[in-house]
């Protein structure tokens, strides 16, 4: 049986990162919102994206764009080895490092409240994601 490449969004958080709903849109882009925690002026990991091929090794480096900034800090995008954090046939390749896409949210410094923001990622195979976050602000 020939195995597919596998793309994943997988957002973590510091606190907990929980997905609120998917949908597609009209243009068929997968929706998702998550929500989670930061503590106000720390930098914060609230996403990693990569993309696999069955064999463990990188499809592509998945890219992820800004479609909505936060309004109370800033988002940083980065190429970085990661560990995948894959389930089913995928999940064998989670001892395995990979190049990934790794997003990090830090808030202005004294900012305590809720911010928000968009990207749309893509992962060199055709799929295509938009997630929202929705960062709760600790002091």
């Amino acid at each position: 049986m020939t195995k597919l490449p596998f793309s994943v969004l997988t957002v973590l958080f510091i606190g907990i990162g929980l997905s609120s709903c998917v949908t597609t849109n009209a243009e068929g882009i997968k929706q998702s919102e998550f929500h989670g925690l930061a503590v106000s002026g720390e930098r914060t990991r609230i996403g990693r994206d990569w993309s696999l091929n069955p064999d463990c090794s990188m499809l592509a480096l998945p890219k992820v764009r800004v479609l909505e900034a936060p309004k109370h800090g800033k988002l940083e995008i980065n190429s970085e080895a990661i560990f995948p954090t894959a389930s089913g046939f995928y999940k064998k390749c989670n001892a395995t490092r990979v190049r990934g896409t790794v997003e990090y949210y830090t808030s202005d410094k004294g900012f305590v409240g809720k911010d928000r923001i968009v990207t749309r990622s893509s992962y060199g195979d055709g799929l295509v994601q938009d997630a929202t976050t929705n960062i709760n602000v600790v002091k």
